[in-house]
């Protein structure tokens, strides 16, 4: 079976996200909204597997593995698991 994964890789709390930042800066706080902005890829992942926890974990290890993010700044989490 196949599925698709899908990955949000960002920074951890309390570790500075200048992408975030000019967004909250430059869209936000220049309308008068007063929000806090954190800003991250989206990975989308066809993974075969036997089930939708298979695809998460076999994503998960993949992310690692391939270095998608550093484990000392960012994290990697699954949002979304589908069956194609």
């Amino acid at each position: 079976m196949r599925y698709l994964v899908y990955l949000n890789i960002a920074y951890k709390r309390g570790i500075r996200d200048p992408e975030g930042e000019t967004i909250q800066r430059e869209i936000f706080e220049r309308r008068g909204v007063s929000i806090e902005v954190r800003a991250g890829k989206c990975l989308v992942l066809t993974i075969e597997a036997s089930s939708p926890e298979e695809a998460r974990e076999k994503a998960l290890k993949l992310a690692w593995d391939m270095r998608l993010g550093n484990p000392n700044v960012h994290m990697v989490e699954v949002v979304r698991v589908e069956y194609v």
